[in-house]
């Protein structure tokens, strides 16, 4: 009896453990449905939610800057800058609300854009985009510029905000540029001085007026491109009175600073005729 019951409970015994053993490869041949699911998102840890929530606020700012939508831009860069004050997009976001009113255009926005250049500057003076925000601010008076006869003021504010940016950053890349747009402000000063100096000369026979005018042109705007014509009113506006002798400067500085000038011809013989000596062309001036 004892042995039956032996026999029977090994044989209990090794059925259970095939059962087992068949379940294990069954469950193993066969792939999990969980598998087959499609992986849920954990919306928590999703990049936009670990993100730190200035540079969020930051990407959603620049976002509506650059499809136009200026104001709303702003807004969201101004709560990055209040609410975030030791955020390291601070920087970025103050220049992006210069940049903003500079794209948005208009003379109200320009002048926004200004102060917010300028404020970039005073606060960050040490970062690369420093040069980058002085040229912006010459660049905005150069949009508002007007005609050489019309008001002066952003003329002469854009020249001084040109000049101050190559003094600073003389080595900048952009220096180049801002020497180009220096130039062309420096031409319609110029051009307005070289009016009303010609106005004096012609039309109201106030030569000393004119001369006045006109030697500040010169000395001033040497580049200018009537600079040689300036300096012939100038000699015969000399050459006129009893001090003749200061006459030969101007036109000594037409023929060595203006070579290529029509006027050089006519110059060297009023020299010749003033006895005075004939300088040779700046090699600069030819080249």
């Amino acid at each position: 009896m004892r042995l039956k019951e032996k026999w029977r409970e090994k044989a209990g015994a090794k059925w259970l453990a095939g059962s087992i053993i068949a379940g294990m490869l069954l469950l193993s041949a066969t792939p999990s449905s969980a598998q087959h699911k499609k992986k849920k998102v954990n919306k928590s840890t999703s990049v936009d939610n670990t993100a730190e929530p200035d540079k969020l606020l930051y990407l959603r700012a620049a976002e509506d800057i650059k499809h136009g939508r200026h104001e709303v831009g702003r807004l969201n860069m101004q709560t990055l800058i209040n609410t975030y004050p030791d955020s390291e997009y601070l920087a970025k976001a103050k220049l992006a609300i210069a940049d903003s009113f500079y794209k948005e255009g208009g003379t109200a926005n320009t002048t926004q854009a200004i102060q917010a250049y300028q404020d970039f500057s005073v606060f960050f003076p040490m970062l690369p985009e420093a040069a980058y925000a002085q040229l912006q601010v010459a660049m905005a008076h150069f949009r508002e510029m007007e005609k050489p006869d019309r008001d002066r003021t952003q003329a002469l504010e854009a020249e001084d905000a040109f000049q101050t940016f190559l003094q600073k950053y003389p080595n900048d890349p952009l220096a180049l540029k801002a020497e180009q747009y220096l130039r062309e402000v420096q031409e319609v000063l110029a051009e307005g001085d070289y009016r009303i100096g010609y106005f004096y000369y012609t039309t109201r026979g106030d030569k000393r007026a004119a001369a006045s005018r006109l030697a500040a042109l010169v000395n001033r705007y040497p580049l200018y491109s009537k600079a040689d014509h300036a300096l012939w009113m100038l000699g015969t506006i000399w050459e006129g009175t009893e001090r003749k002798d200061l006459a030969a400067p101007y036109y000594a500085r037409i023929v060595r600073e203006y070579p290529l000038s029509p006027l050089v011809p006519g110059a060297k013989d009023r020299l010749k005729a003033l006895k005075a000596p004939v300088p040779q062309p700046d090699p600069k001036a030819v080249a």
